[in-house]
């Protein structure tokens, strides 16, 4: 019976001791794994890593260092190689998957050695213990130590081990202002952690124990000794990879950084919560590398006419991707202002605005064969305009078709002044011209010649949407991995308008009138080109299109300095010509501009734009909405005869043309020029010498030309008269047989 009561006394205490140990195992767990560690909350969310920029094939762009400066970048562990893992676990800690955050035995064998040596040779510390330093770093004391210890046991409780190496991988000091796994393979070998082999791992994973020792680019005897040691250990046979492999280390391993200015874009439109992202972008390198060297090319060949910048652009017009930006010819040019992006840059485009000017004109009741008056000619009331073509010519009537092929100023003013400029200003904003819409005082009847500052990245953009049936994309620079391309497409224009622009700026004989015959927009594929100069040739563009592919390009210096001579809009015009080329060869079979189910192509007369007759020594092709109403037949041209509009007279005659005039409407005698209520600015330079106002009529015969009541003369036989200017209020007035008209004007 005693025996008895002393077993259930045993084991009531046994009982007893269990629970206790249990209670005490329990509140250990318990306070492990729910005692609060906010330096591991704080580490998981305030880590910052640095953002990988790719392009459009997975090829490094750029490396952006986190946010404290440190070249830091985050790889997930499934895309880090098991081979690589191993070796780097077998580096640090062997046992890593079996101990609870300490291991008991590295501890005891660490405590013999240093012993036997008589001073500290090894540690013990686990990948979980190395990774609390970094999430609480603290003195190197037996206190410090206990706390790590601590601290190890308590995160093992928190993360899963997969997660604690994650961690631990992506944020190894391996020196040099380098952290984590894969921004050292990218330091020293130029290459991702993804495709890694164990033969480089060995080299990489012996440099955290000694850092300044070890690193292969700057100790590499020290360090592939190490390597072969761990070789050994990891059972990698391989050591003349080894060997290889360490010699060239650091040496092909410097970071890229490449299109300096898109991967400064792409940056500032991320978020910082983007950042420790890969970041797939639209670039090609490829693409970019070549526009790159194109560009330099060129602006070495006019260092004598002080052009040093340039800025090139690349799009698909699908989806709007960019797939070169070259924001100017030198990141690291600091006397020409290399940083800045010329793609974003704001200039005087020029003729390049003439497109969207048309597509404006088409979209409100204009045709391609629509005549335009190319005479002298003066616009405006309160400011006397006189614009000149380029070459100082006249052209007389000219079809729409042909006065944007030709980039003819005159007709381009002379349709702006119809339109209004304040409705073109509220078109090219639709358009995405920011910059215009910008600006609160007006352009003037300049805004026809590009007098307006916008940006190579809008002129492009909008340029693109001639090959897209008038459909605008947003450009794009991320392609996401989910949806791939997401285009926000916006009708802006006809499909028709989209169309005739398109062909008209790809028509080789439209151009001969302003061109000749100019080899620069000669290409095996359809393409269509306009080009512009600005501000004395301070600015040249050229816009280049295929039915795939937009290239934009400018020309110039970011200082406002001005060039030597006449450098020429087609020095740009062959780089978007040799680039458009490139995209064709890489992206086969060409496409090729169709036309549409929407046209028709009738034949008129190339002098009226009228519907062709027998009589029209000129017949040419155009294209019009199907089912519209042919113009009517032409009556330029009867028997022989030509008989142009009254208006063009003078240009008839001063330019000894063949032809006559007809009379003016309901036979009204009228002066073009001056309008009424003109003024005029006298040119205080050219003091000493008369200056004169041109007088030009339509509808009279022989004339005589009065001023402030006073004759001064007859009307030549172009019924023109050139009217001395001095200060004040002024009437003119011309009186013929029954016929007379006047206007007043102003001088100052």
């Amino acid at each position: 019976m005693e025996l008895r009561s002393e077993d259930m006394k045993n084991s009531s205490g046994i009982l007893k001791t269990t629970t206790l140990c249990a209670f005490i195992l329990s509140l250990f767990y318990a306070i492990l794994r729910f005692s609060p560690y906010t330096d591991l909350e704080a580490f998981q969310q305030n880590r910052s890593y640095g953002m990988v920029l790719l392009d459009v094939k997975e090829r490094v762009i750029r490396v952006f260092p986190s946010r404290d400066g440190v070249k830091r970048e985050w790889v997930d562990l499934k895309d880090i190689p098991k081979p690589v893992t191993d070796v780097f676990i077998k580096a640090e800690d062997r046992r890593f998957y079996i101990h609870p955050g300490v291991d008991p035995l590295a501890i005891i064998a660490g405590v013999f050695r240093n012993a036997r040596a008589g001073r500290n040779v090894s540690g013990a510390s686990t990948i979980s213990m190395q990774l609390v330093r970094m999430i609480s770093p603290h003195e190197r004391t037996f206190r410090g130590k206990i706390g790590e210890a601590f601290n190890a046991l308590r995160l093992e409780m928190r993360l899963s081990k997969r997660e604690i190496l994650e961690l631990w991988l992506n944020n190894i000091p391996f020196g040099s202002n380098v952290e984590g796994i894969q921004a050292f393979t990218r330091a020293r070998f130029g290459i991702n952690v993804s495709v890694l082999d164990a033969e480089r791992a060995v080299i990489l994973a012996v440099v955290p124990r000694r850092p300044g020792l070890f690193d292969p680019a700057s100790n590499k005897d020290a360090n592939l000794s190490a390597a072969l040691a761990l070789a050994e250990k990891c059972k990698i046979t391989d050591k003349s990879a080894i060997a290889e492999y360490a010699a060239r280390a650091g040496i092909s391993g410097e970071n890229p950084f490449l299109a300096p200015h898109f991967s400064e874009r792409v940056k500032a439109l991320l978020n910082a919560e983007d950042e420790a992202k890969i970041v797939r972008t639209t670039l090609d390198i490829d693409v970019q590398n070549y526009a790159e060297q194109r560009l330099s090319v060129e602006i070495a060949k006019l260092t004598y006419n002080r052009v040093h910048n340039g800025a090139i652009l690349v799009i698909g017009n699908e989806t709007g991707a960019v797939r070169a930006y070259v924001g100017s010819n030198s990141w690291f040019t600091d006397d020409s202002f290399g940083k800045i992006d010329g793609v974003a840059v704001r200039n005087q485009p020029g003729s390049c605005l003439k497109p969207f000017l048309y597509a404006f004109a088409i979209e409100n009741g204009f045709g391609p064969n629509t005549i335009l008056p190319d005479i002298p000619s003066s616009f405006g009331i309160n400011e006397s305009y006189a614009p000149a073509n380029f070459n100082h010519r006249f052209n007389g009537p000219v079809r729409l078709r042909v006065a944007l092929a030709s980039s003819l100023n005159i007709p381009a003013v002379w349709t702006l002044e119809r339109l209004g400029v304040s409705r073109f200003k509220d078109f090219l904003g639709t358009l995405g011209f920011n910059s215009v819409l910008e600006k609160t005082e007006t352009y003037g009847l300049g805004l026809a010649l590009g007098n307006a500052e916008v940006s190579l990245e809008e002129l492009t953009r909008a340029f693109s949407l001639f090959e897209t049936d008038g459909v605008l994309n947003d450009l794009k620079f991320i392609l996401s991995p989910e949806s791939g391309y997401a285009p926000t497409p916006q009708r802006k224009i006809s499909p028709y308008t989209a169309f005739i622009i398109g062909d008209v700026l790809s028509d080789e004989e439209s151009r001969w009138t302003g061109f000749g015959r100019n080899t620069a927009f000669r290409t095996r594929f359809s393409a269509m080109f306009k080009t512009g100069t600005a501000n004395q040739y301070q600015n040249i563009w050229a816009l280049g299109a295929t039915k795939r592919w937009t290239v934009g390009v400018w020309m110039g210096n970011f200082s406002g300095e001005t060039v030597v001579g006449k450098t020429g809009s087609s020095i740009p015009a062959l780089i978007a010509r040799d680039l458009l080329s490139l995209m064709e060869r890489r992206d086969t079979p060409s496409a090729t501009r169709e036309e549409l189910v929407f046209v028709e192509e009738k034949k008129i007369c190339a002098l009226s734009g009228l519907s062709a007759t027998g009589f029209c020594p000129g017949i040419v092709g155009e294209y019009f909405h199907i089912g519209q109403e042919s113009p009517l037949p032409c009556f330029w041209h009867s028997g022989g005869n030509v008989a142009y509009p009254p208006e063009y007279r003078a240009w008839l005659t001063e330019h000894f043309r063949t032809g006559e005039t007809e009379k003016s409407a309901q036979g009204l005698a009228e002066i073009r020029l001056p309008r009424d209520g003109t003024i005029f600015y006298m040119d205080t330079s050219d003091s000493g010498q008369t200056q004169g106002a041109r007088v030009e009529t339509t509808g009279f015969g022989d004339a005589a030309v009065y001023l402030d009541g006073i004759f001064q003369g007859n009307l030549n036989s172009a019924g023109v008269f050139i009217l001395p200017l001095s200060p004040g209020c002024h009437t003119v007035n011309v009186r013929g047989e029954g016929n007379s008209a006047s206007a007043a004007f102003e001088v100052k």
